[in-house]
């Protein structure tokens, strides 16, 4: 039990950033990106060739996968975003869908289908309470808590805070106040692709990549983020640890002594959070609890 506990800890910080960022651009902008996992494994495989092929050391390697990441979320909001929001919301859902398909294709293309470790080997691994986890699992979570402590002071702390949650409830009227929402919203967006970006390169520390990793880590997101209420940040971490913990015991628990789930059906949890909020609480958990300017 213990052991499903720490692998669900583990997994839902990776889920935790992506969801994060995610929740900031659609209160912001009010659209979906469908190609944000294919983005996160984007970010990853780039700091595996950095440390991997070009033997960089690991923090110079992870910088330059986050730049790398950064810009390429920078061109997806210039080309499948930005010329397309303003007129409807959900045209950027129909060019990111798009555009993940051909990131899906490139991705193949470039890095194959083999799996891919940032840190190849065996990592080294302790007991905690029975549950076997290592130094570099226990890093990765405090860094991803860290990571939301600071976002967590900036949005409500800073100027800047001050000026995405005024954007978040009226992009007009923040724009009559001085803001520069649009530059704003660019912003915003290279952000949820950083956060993203360090949720691949989470993933290719802890495991592995593979191209077959993009969609799961996509519908895990926005499974959290309907569930936690869209646009509310911290519902959406929240309920990504949710989801990741459901996941674990979904299929590490031997029900009523006479079976497993076969672990291919983990994936669906995700699904039938979507469905079962869609039907039962459209507005998902926190909706009227999200913290305005």
């Amino acid at each position: 039990m213990m052991q499903l506990l720490i692998n669900g800890l583990i997994a839902g910080s990776l889920a935790a950033l992506i969801a994060g960022g995610l929740a900031l651009v659609y209160g912001v902008l009010g659209v979906f990106n469908m190609a944000l996992g294919q983005m996160a494994l984007i970010t990853g495989y780039c700091t595996w060739w950095f440390h991997q092929v070009l033997h960089l050391p690991l923090g110079i390697s992870v910088i330059c996968g986050l730049i790398v990441g950064g810009l390429v979320s920078w061109f997806v909001f210039e080309i499948f975003v930005n010329p397309f929001y303003k007129r409807h919301r959900f045209l950027p859902l129909v060019t990111t869908i798009a555009l993940s398909m051909i990131l899906d294709g490139l991705i193949l293309l470039i890095f194959e289908e083999q799996p891919h470790a940032i840190i190849p080997g065996i990592k080294d691994t302790f007991q905690v309470m029975g549950a076997w986890v290592s130094s570099m699992q226990i890093l990765l979570v405090l860094l991803t808590v860290l990571l939301m402590m600071i976002m967590g002071y900036v949005l409500h702390s800073t100027s800047f805070g001050r000026k995405i949650r005024a954007v978040v409830q009226h992009d007009q009227a923040a724009m009559s106040l001085g803001i520069k929402a649009p530059l704003l919203h660019r912003y915003i967006f290279i952000m949820s692709g950083v956060l993203a970006g360090l949720g691949g390169i989470y993933l290719g520390i802890d495991q592995s990549l593979t191209p077959v990793f993009a969609f799961p880590i996509t519908i895990k997101a926005y499974a959290a983020i309907i569930a936690g209420g869209k646009g509310n940040i911290w519902g959406a971490i929240l309920c990504a640890y949710l989801i990741a913990f459901l996941e674990q015991f979904a299929v590490g628990i031997h029900w009523f002594g006479l079976f497993y789930i076969p672990a291919g059906y983990q994936q669906a949890v995700a699904l039938l959070f979507i469905i079962f909020f869609l039907l039962f609480r459209p507005n998902g958990l926190f909706a009227g609890r999200a913290r305005t300017a």
